[in-house]
């Protein structure tokens, strides 16, 4: 009986390290649309900040030409917490009448998520996206250093079932609209169109007979 049993446990020993694997990675939920945004924020404000190369020192104002825009002071903290990491303590957000060393204004392009139809009728694809227009001038002298656009992506796919998961309801630009699933819908709204002309037609033609 015990040769058995070290038989049995020799032969499926590795099933029972990969089943808790299996069932941890089938039940995990999927990445939420906040997180991958935060992602390309953070790869695009590094960018940036590489590209201007700040000294600790100095001074800094950024400013947003799209403040109304859902999303930017999300994006003002990113810049933020970016600049901080690299030493800058001197910061100022959306003041034009300070003078600062440096002063990098930006533009929010593109942010936010899109759903996408697939071949499959439980998946849905998903599309994040994130680019800026920047423009970077010494205060002092009002010479450009730079002007660029910066843009980031991220795709896959979630089951529809999810969404509702993915999505935050305090960030609207981490919500987007389903798009129409060609089915049922497809042929029943051209088949109610047809009804109502041709109901249309036979009561004008039997009231012309009357």
């Amino acid at each position: 009986m015990s040769k058995l049993f070290k038989y049995f446990l020799g032969r499926f020993s590795g099933l029972f390290l990969v089943c808790p694997l299996y069932f941890m990675q089938t039940s995990q939920q999927p990445v939420d649309n906040l997180t991958i945004l935060n992602n390309l924020a953070s790869t695009v404000i590094q960018k940036i900040v590489d590209q201007l190369s700040p000294d600790s020192s100095a001074s800094l104002l950024i400013y947003s030409q799209s403040q109304k825009q859902p999303g930017n002071w999300w994006l003002e903290n990113w810049f933020v917490k970016n600049l901080y990491q690299r030493g800058v303590s001197k910061i100022q957000l959306n003041e034009q009448n300070s003078e600062n060393d440096l002063i990098i204004e930006f533009k929010i392009l593109t942010l936010g998520v899109q759903y996408l139809r697939t071949e499959k009728k439980n998946l849905i694809g998903r599309q994040c996206n994130l680019s800026l227009a920047v423009r970077a001038t010494e205060g002092s002298s009002g010479l450009v250093k730079f002007s660029d656009e910066f843009i980031e992506q991220y795709a896959d796919s979630v089951l529809i079932r999810d969404v509702s998961i993915v999505e935050n309801k305090y960030f609207s630009f981490t919500q987007a609209s389903l798009p129409e699933r060609f089915g049922f819908k497809k042929f029943i709204e051209p088949l109610i169109v047809l009804s109502t002309t041709a109901g249309v037609v036979y009561l004008f033609f039997r009231l012309r007979s009357n």
